[in-house]
This record gives structure tokens, sequence and C-alpha cells, in this order.
């Protein structure tokens, strides 16, 4: 009987990683199909990413566990996403299916880090990659609720996000109040992954300095991100 493993990054988690397929003579075939599928994600190869997160699928389902299905699965929505390719929305909505079937069973030490929280983060980011700002806007918040509060800067970086979503809306005035909530935990912590996307922010805000919540959100955060 084949098994197969799979190691991946999140929340907590090394960024990358390989599934293993072996068989019961012992023989392993490893496959680093999903260190690649991040690598050609974080590098805008989404078509790459989507056919590895593919093949990697094929490789692991009924081998492995219902979680690192789902985080191939999520994976692979997220390359779709990009593309524009709208059966992203199916492969979320597969992985949440799954998690809700990962109770126990026994998943590898590294795949602690995939939870719903995880899939309503991509699916909330696909929104936005897609021009769909309202519910992304309300998906970041949920996520946001989702999130452990000791992962601080997780949720900064998802707080930000909502932000930005706001904006999009058009939804000024809701856009500094979520860029102030994201400020609040930033001074508590000092990480680009959370500040960069909040000077992201204040700069497409500059159109907006004649109104005072722009200009006191503007002030606050040249102080707290220059600190």
């Amino acid at each position: 009987m084949a098994v197969a493993r799979c190691a991946g990054g999140g929340q907590g988690s090394p960024v990358g990683g390989g599934c293993e397929v072996g068989s019961a003579a012992g023989r392993e075939h490893r496959v680093d199909l999903n260190f690649w599928t991040v690598a050609a994600y974080n590098t805008g190869r989404y078509a790459d990413a989507e056919d590895m997160a593919s093949t990697g699928l094929a490789a692991v389902r009924g081998r492995s566990t219902p979680r690192v299905e789902a985080m191939l699965t999520n994976r692979r929505g997220r390359a779709r996403a990009h593309l524009g390719d709208a059966r992203c929305w199916e492969d979320f909505d597969r992985a949440e299916a799954l998690l809700a079937e990962a109770s126990g069973h026994h998943d590898p030490d590294w795949a602690y880090w995939f939870d719903e929280a995880e899939v309503l983060g991509a699916r909330a980011s696909s929104h936005r990659d897609m021009g769909q700002p309202s519910p992304a806007a309300e998906t970041f918040a949920r996520v946001r609720d989702l999130i452990d509060p000791a992962h601080v800067r997780t949720t900064a970086l998802y707080t930000a996000r909502q932000a930005d979503a706001l904006l999009d809306e058009a939804e000024v005035d809701g856009a500094c109040s979520a860029a102030h909530h994201a400020l609040d935990l930033a001074e508590a912590i000092s990480s680009h992954p959370s500040t960069g996307p909040l000077l992201d922010l204040t700069e497409r805000l500059a159109r907006f300095d004649n109104t005072p919540a722009v200009r006191d959100l503007r002030e606050r955060a040249q102080a707290v991100l220059a600190a």
C-alpha cells in the first residue's frame, strides 16, 4: 500500500516542502511539487503553480490525510484566482469540505497550521484579486476573527488587507478605521509583511488627504511605521 507525505508552509511553519509517495516495499519517490508550487506562485508563474498543485493532488489523493489534500487544493485555488479562473471557488469549497473531515486523522507534524482561517484567507485574497472588493473586505474581517490572537503579525496583515479592500470599495472611513486597528497591532511588532501593505495603503489614501480621517491616519502611520 502506498503512503504519501507532504511538507508545506503556513502560519508558523517553513515556507515550502515536498510530497513523498512510497510503496509497501519501502521504495519512496520524492515529489517536491508542494515546494515548487509555492515557488512558482511566489514568482508569478501561476499556470505552473496550478499544474504542480494538480499533479500533487493526484499523487496524494487517497494516500494522505484530508488536511494535506485540503492544503494542496487551497494552493491550486489561489493560483487559479490569479489566472482569473472561476474554478478557484470550487477548490476553496473542496478544501473546506476536506477540513471538515480532518478530525481524527493522524496528520504530519508540519500540517498542524493548516486550518479554516487559511482557506478563508485564500478566499478573501482571491475575491480581491478578481475585482470583488465587497466580499473581500467582509471575508478578511471573518479571517481576522478566526486567527489565534497570539498570531499578531498575521492578524495585522489580514486587517491591513481588509482596509485595502474597503478602499477599493471607496469606503474611505472604513478603510481608515481598519488601518488604525492594523497600526495598533503593528505598534507591538516589527514585521515587513504587515508594515508593507500599510505603507502602500497610506500612499493610496494620499488623494483623500483633504479628509481629516485620512490626514490623521497618514500622520500616525508615518510615526508608527518609521519607528
